[in-house]
């Protein structure tokens, strides 16, 4: 019953979609819209066309866990082109390696298989356990079509302010947020963060300083059981040059192994 939950926790993890994390979690039925292992795409080289089919590496090396490097395009005209084909070649969910191929590259370019790569629970038992033991959407997909700031954004407010691609120009938004809310409702909120909190830029809770924590918090939290009614948890996101803790946010090509973690 809803009247028996006292707490929410929400964590939010980085560009990764369902079939890369959770594609295998079940074997692909009426049921369950995972993979069957025969899904292809096509890298249209001119007279020279090379399919790429889904595939995983089983062991869990830190390359492997690091799949795809260099990491795919990821601006409203690249996500375009990858759910919708490559101009010229129309075909829905076909333009993954076409697009990935076509990013700006270093002298050597990378493999057209490395966006068609996938993990296993073997890879991710944490994402994996917490699918089987309470539910798993295969049909959840993200508010918009762009990059990761307008999709928190439409999390934390219904909206993205008008933004497509990642960008400081609107900063502060200041649209209503549902830490707000949940405040109007008389309950508590907190966001926990490992180095920087997007939700910083969030302008109206600018005045709520209290309701930033660092992650050490939630796990003192969590054991003492002081979590607020809404807990969200943001990732770090960034390399930390000084503890030598690395990004746990899954964002390619960062190691998915300690998001997992």
């Amino acid at each position: 019953m809803a009247a028996d939950i006292k707490h929410v926790v929400v964590l939010m993890l980085e560009n990764r979609s369902f079939d890369c994390m959770l594609g295998q979690l079940y074997k692909s039925s009426d049921s369950f819209d995972g993979l069957r292992g025969t899904e292809t795409n096509t890298w249209h080289r001119g007279t020279e066309n090379q399919a790429s089919a889904v595939w995983t590496d089983p062991t869990a090396s830190a390359a492997s866990m690091a799949t795809p490097n260099p990491d795919p395009g990821e601006l409203f005209a690249d996500i375009t082109v990858q759910l919708h084909g490559k101009p010229g070649f129309a075909s829905p969910m076909g333009g993954f390696v076409d697009n990935y191929m076509s990013q700006p590259r270093g002298q050597t370019p990378p493999s057209p298989d490395a966006v068609m790569h996938y993990f296993t629970e073997a890879h991710v038992p944490a994402i994996s356990q917490l699918a089987r033991a309470f539910g798993v959407s295969d049909r959840w997909f993200a508010s918009a079509p762009c990059q990761t700031w307008p999709n928190r954004l439409f999390t934390h407010t219904g909206s993205a302010g008008g933004d497509v691609n990642n960008t400081a120009d609107h900063v502060p938004y200041m649209m209503p947020t549902t830490f707000e809310r949940v405040a109007d409702g008389g309950k508590t909120w907190r966001i926990y963060f490992h180095d920087f909190p997007q939700t910083a830029t969030l302008g109206r809770l600018w005045w709520h300083v209290g309701g930033f924590q660092l992650y050490d918090r939630f796990i003192e939290d969590a054991a003492a059981g002081n979590l607020p009614s809404y807990s969200f948890i943001e990732p770090r996101y960034f390399a930390d040059a000084l503890t030598g803790e690395m990004p746990n946010d899954q964002h390619p090509p960062h190691n998915v192994g300690y998001g997992d973690a």
